[in-house]
């Protein structure tokens, strides 16, 4: 039986070491991509992107390429510079299970794609956040955003409402609330986070019903 670590390097794994030298490159720090990222419409944080960048995310959606290409003026070809060979697969412990490709293969294959692509739907996020900006800063919204996706309401109507409730957004009032949790180990303090934005999610539903901005079928 073949040790695992004899298998190359996963698809994670090369993309994120990418990503770190293309960032470098054009010396933008990760919490300043994930707020680019954000605006484009993957509403990652600092810690997804060092996550990648670190090699512990083991995939990476096409979706999730092709945005982070976007957000920093690349093709997606240059995810995957440099030499061996990627894992395309779940790691195994039978090498004759694995399905490979070269880099180079990766880099030829990708080539072949209209490098014009524009991401659809990011105008959207930019006019929110845009409406939104107050103060100097932008109001963070990352939950009032998924909140609107999941009620079918308009991303200003959620804002507006949460404003009402806790003066800021459902954002701000969910990242206050596990500030005030102070440290805690990353597993403990993401279960935290949950189940705040649910307790926060449903007295908001129950809010924006009270004025019909909500239905009572969402």
């Amino acid at each position: 039986m073949a040790d695992e670590s004899e298998a190359p390097p996963t698809v994670g794994r090369v993309v994120g070491e990418n990503l770190r030298a293309l960032r470098q490159e054009r010396r933008i720090t990760q919490g300043a991509l994930a707020d680019k990222l954000f605006r484009m419409g993957l509403p990652w944080k600092r810690t997804q992107v060092s996550d990648l960048e670190s090699g512990r995310r083991e995939t990476v959606d096409l979706g999730t390429l092709v945005i982070l290409g976007q957000t920093l003026g690349v093709e997606l070809r240059d995810f995957f510079a440099g030499d061996s060979d990627v894992l395309l697969t779940p790691r195994s412990s039978y090498p004759e299970s694995w399905a490979k490709a070269s880099r180079a293969q990766l880099r030829a294959w990708l080539a072949a794609e209209d490098s014009s692509l524009t991401v659809m739907g990011s105008e959207n996020v930019r006019a929110a956040l845009d409406h939104f900006r107050r103060q100097g800063r932008d109001i963070p919204i990352e939950a009032d955003l998924a909140f609107a996706e999941r009620y079918g309401v308009d991303v200003r109507d959620v804002v507006k409402a949460a404003e009402q409730m806790w003066t800021g957004s459902l954002t701000e009032e969910r990242d206050r609330r596990v500030a005030a949790l102070g440290d805690l180990p990353v597993g403990e303090r993401q279960a935290k986070q949950g189940h705040i934005t649910r307790q926060l999610t449903a007295a908001l539903v129950k809010w924006m019903r009270a004025d019909g901005t909500v239905g009572e079928e969402a």
